[in-house]
């Protein structure tokens, strides 16, 4: 018997082999990134969704309880009127050069001064029902499919409608080791305004999926949305007369949560960039939880 001769064809077999795995690994990841955004090339935003968002909700106010549930007085960032809390060594919260030092909004000094300058005689109340203030509002929403590419979601409290325009993310090109072919990168779809699209307390909103897992009947699959908002008008993150600028612009991740009680959550983060008004993103987490049905739905105009 030639044992070199029967080592080298085992040597053979088992280069093959690895190959084939090494291939089949990389196609795996492949799809798993083809995946990764938007749920599948090709596929409608609805179609790709990896999670539910639809259904109606409501705010759980575990965070901010009183600037998202009461008109808080004027000046107060997030620490009380001004003057009403003092870190020790440091001058009270609301007075000083910069009024907001130590408060919860980062806001330059020509922020703090605009904010102070609100006069609740004189405002509108519908500038806390932006897209930066309506979802820290203790509001109902309603999540449903406008279209296949449009994710439409609506407020009981101030009667507010946005809507999440889907767009094609880019893909970096890539070996399709299957079809022994390179597929090109594809460049991303304009996300920003239509021209000529006025500002609006709503603004234009791009959104886009991120998947994870699903690869196969063992990993669940899930994922959450993200949102950017701009093309906005001035408004107000609370009913304070907290202000932010046209400028500004709001990125949410969406994500959803199952309780082992059964119920479904929302977790949402929202951001904030405005460097006009702002040293530094502004960034708070808040929680919805979701309803059987609408039988609690109840839209009221802007407080």
């Amino acid at each position: 018997m030639d044992t070199n001769r029967t080592q080298g064809g085992r040597r053979t077999w088992l280069l093959t082999l690895g190959m084939a795995l090494a291939g089949l690994t990389v196609s795996s990841l492949t799809y798993a990134q083809d995946q990764g955004q938007g749920g599948g090339v090709g596929l409608a935003a609805r179609e790709s969704a990896p999670i539910d968002l639809t259904g109606y909700w409501t705010a759980v106010i575990t965070e901010d309880w009183a600037q998202r549930m009461l008109t808080p007085a004027r000046g107060d960032f997030g620490g009380g009127p001004p003057g009403a809390v003092r870190t020790p060594g440091r001058a009270p919260i609301g007075t000083g050069a910069d009024p907001t030092d130590e408060g919860n909004i980062p806001y330059e000094a020509a922020g703090a001064q605009a904010a102070l300058a609100w006069n609740p005689a004189d405002a509108d109340t519908c500038m806390a029902y932006g897209a930066p203030g309506i979802m820290r509002q203790p509001t109902r929403f309603r999540i449903a499919w406008k279209d296949d590419d449009t994710l439409q979601l609506e407020t009981d409290l101030g009667v507010q409608t946005r809507l999440f325009h889907f767009a094609d993310p880019p893909r970096p090109g890539r070996m399709n080791y299957i079809g022994g072919r390179f597929v090109p990168p594809r460049a991303t779809a304009p996300t920003g305004p239509p021209n000529g699209l006025e500002p609006s307390p709503q603004g234009h909103s791009i959104a886009s999926w991120t998947s994870m897992g699903g690869s196969n009947a063992v990993v669940e699959r899930g994922g959450y949305l993200k949102v950017e908002t701009t093309n906005l008008t001035p408004g107000y993150y609370w009913r304070n007369g907290m202000p932010y600028t046209g400028d500004a612009v709001l990125t949410e991740h969406f994500r959803v949560m199952e309780l082992p009680d059964g119920s479904s959550w929302i977790l949402l983060s929202l951001m904030v960039e405005d460097p006009e008004y702002l040293n530094q993103p502004f960034l708070v987490h808040y929680h919805f939880k979701k309803l059987p049905d609408g039988s609690t739905w109840d839209p009221v105009p802007c407080l």
